[in-house]
């Protein structure tokens, strides 16, 4: 079933990619398997315990990032991956993702581990050097009152 998800998908993203996706563009230039070194600092459940399987890193980096260029909250991050395309696309998965209080968790264990500002100044370097300036925004939303 999941391939037929997956194609379905695709194939809608690619009436997106034509009108033009720079989310997408910009995320394959960054090389995200430089941040995999902080694999060992954020999961701990590889005893023979066991525990939740874990959420492959790049995923939660590319979450984090989506959350700080569109200046989102974790439940608007959740929202939001759930509704757009080019978010499930740019974080390359079109499985179910995260929800909010498993982002923030990984953030608060990031910040823990004191590589929180490493993975910023790595994500900046390599934007600056393919020559690419980041301009944070956020997404409006209509409030309805009644």
């Amino acid at each position: 079933m999941r391939t037929l998800i997956d194609f379905a998908v695709r194939a809608e993203y690619a009436r997106i990619k034509a009108l033009g996706d720079d989310l997408c563009d910009i995320g394959s230039q960054v090389d995200w398997e430089r941040f995999r070194f902080l694999e060992p600092l954020m999961y701990k459940n590889k005893t023979s315990l066991g525990g939740r399987p874990n959420i492959d890193i790049v995923i939660m980096i590319k979450l984090l990032v989506l959350q700080r260029w569109f200046g989102l909250s974790d439940p608007e991050l959740e929202r939001q991956v759930a509704d757009r395309i080019s978010f499930r696309i740019f974080l390359g998965t079109t499985e179910a993702v995260p929800d909010f209080s498993t982002v923030w968790l990984f953030r608060e264990r990031l910040i823990k581990s004191g590589k929180s500002k490493d993975l910023w100044k790595e994500l900046q370097r390599q934007m600056e050097e393919k020559g690419y300036a980041v301009k944070e925004g956020s997404i409006q939303d209509a409030t309805f009152i009644t």
